[in-house]
């Protein structure tokens, strides 16, 4: 009997024992686990904060959404956009990310979605400072909330955002965590390069010529063109600095970021740094946004590839019981189209924009005014109207050469390379047309110098003829340097 009480005495010591340990354990631990364990529904609150300073100051509006089953709190996630400017609908609006934030919201953690801002922020100017600072005061009003786990607050980032969120996390330890998609690991200029490349052998650009100058050559236009320093930023520097547990996801067909570059170059940062909770990740089939997708990965459909969401939540729960995976690759490494041209983030100054469109401006008067003298003189002494000898064929096919150069290769960066027209041959039938112009004025103003050497004695050239060979002699180069003649 005696043996029999023992044993209730130490069963009932054990009971009080394991409740009061179990009483000391964090609430915050219980919680995160049950928030994540019984997600599903959530409700939404409108909100809005302030971020910037000075002139760039500005009133953030954005949505929570707050999980609805029953937890006292809850860890939270801040979502940072790609690119794009803020207007219904559009890569800046807090509706693009609408989808993402629900699978944050369905999984048990505090959401918040918010429009970009539009201070410092356009197609031309932007600061990836700036949108940093705006993802850490979307953080910080989350944790003033009480229902949220202020050490347990991360942030995600696609595209544009993968640069974003880990500038953002290397200014602050309140970040937790952080999470990409489809981020880039090269410089803006590098990776738009890369895109538009990518497009144009898509739609069956073969040849090279047009490649190297629209694209590559193009890109150096283009980058002296911005006003933005963004342009050129490098992420490795900041991606050493950032030490929170790290999740990179990539489609495997991503055709906008190199994907197996960019996980490379991330790697070699973290190993460089010491942080080891990083985890990269492979979803093959999906597209750069990790969305299902058609035409190759070219034309998105806008809905969540399969496994995504599950990937996330996954990875996050080890994270928020403070399990966070170890230095870690998920998936088969993809086979990219080709490899991002470094030499574009560099540029000399035969690529300077106003170098090229001075040359095109000077040339384009000259042949407009000696194309008008040549018509006024025609009209005073009642000849025909008629285009005719070398000078004013060198002026007119320069100046269609100049000017279709010029929309085409606008167009081709304002479209991102989209639509370049019918291809022929490998090459695109608008760029022939304006290459077989251009050897046009190439071929005259070589006949013309010959013409002016062996002329005969006492031979008289006008003076607005010997301009005209000499603006043809200034184009020869400009019309090599961008590949526009045959010869």
């Amino acid at each position: 009997m005696r043996t029999y009480v023992d044993k209730c005495n130490k069963a009932i010591i054990c009971f009080l024992l394991v409740s009061f340990i179990a009483m000391l354990i964090p609430s915050g631990v219980m919680n995160v686990t049950s928030a994540l364990a019984k997600a599903g529904a959530f409700r939404e609150e409108k909100v809005t904060f302030v971020s910037g300073k000075g002139e760039f100051e500005e009133v953030i509006e954005g949505t929570i959404l707050i999980p609805t089953h029953k937890a006292s709190t809850y860890p939270g996630i801040v979502l940072a956009h790609g690119s794009g400017i803020n207007k219904e609908g559009g890569g800046g609006n807090q509706t693009a990310l609408r989808k993402e934030a629900e699978v944050f919201a369905k999984e048990g953690l505090i959401t918040l979605v918010y429009n970009k801002r539009s201070k410092g922020y356009s197609k031309t100017n932007r600061s990836y400072d700036l949108l940093a600072q705006d993802l850490l005061a979307g953080v910080h009003a989350l944790q003033e909330r009480s229902d949220v786990m202020k050490n347990k607050v991360g942030v995600w980032g696609i595209s544009e955002g993968g640069w974003v969120a880990p500038i953002a996390a290397s200014q602050s330890t309140d970040i937790a965590f952080v999470i990409t998609s489809g981020a880039p690991g090269i410089s803006p200029i590098q990776q738009q390069t890369w895109n538009v490349e990518n497009r144009l052998r898509h739609q069956g650009v073969t040849n090279p010529t047009p490649i190297q100058a629209l694209v590559r050559n193009g890109a150096g236009v283009m980058l002296s063109l911005s006003s933005s320093e963004a342009d050129m930023y490098d992420p490795v520097p900041i991606l050493k600095k950032v030490h929170q547990p790290f999740l990179a996801i990539w489609g495997s067909i991503d055709r906008q970021v190199p994907p197996a570059e960019s996980a490379q170059i991330l790697k070699d940062a973290f190993d460089s740094s010491g942080n080891r909770h990083y985890t990269l990740q492979f979803i093959e089939g999906a597209d750069h946004s990790i969305y299902n997708n058609t035409d190759d990965g070219f034309r998105t459909l806008k809905t969540l590839y399969p496994g995504y969401a599950e990937a996330m939540a996954s990875w996050l729960k080890q994270v928020v019981e403070d399990q966070p995976p170890v230095a870690q690759t998920i998936g088969k490494t993809p086979v990219q189209m080709s490899s991002s041209p470094k030499e574009v983030a560099k540029i000399d100054w035969y690529d300077l924009y106003w170098v090229h469109l001075g040359v095109s401006a000077i040339l384009l008067i000259i042949c407009l005014t000696a194309i008008i003298v040549s018509l006024v003189k025609k009209i005073r002494s009642h000849q025909p109207l008629f285009i005719n000898g070398y000078t004013n064929w060198i002026c007119l096919s320069a100046m269609i050469s100049i000017t279709g150069f010029w929309a085409y290769l606008v167009t081709l960066w304002m479209n991102g390379g989209r639509n370049i027209g019918l291809v022929v041959f490998g090459t695109p039938l608008l760029w022939l047309l304006i290459q077989i112009v251009s050897t046009v004025t190439v071929v005259l103003t070589l006949l013309s110098i010959v013409r002016v050497i062996r002329k005969r004695e006492g031979q008289q050239r006008g003076k607005m003829e010997i301009i005209v060979i000499g603006a043809g002699i200034v184009y020869i180069p400009w019309a090599l340097y961008w590949h526009l003649c045959f010869i």
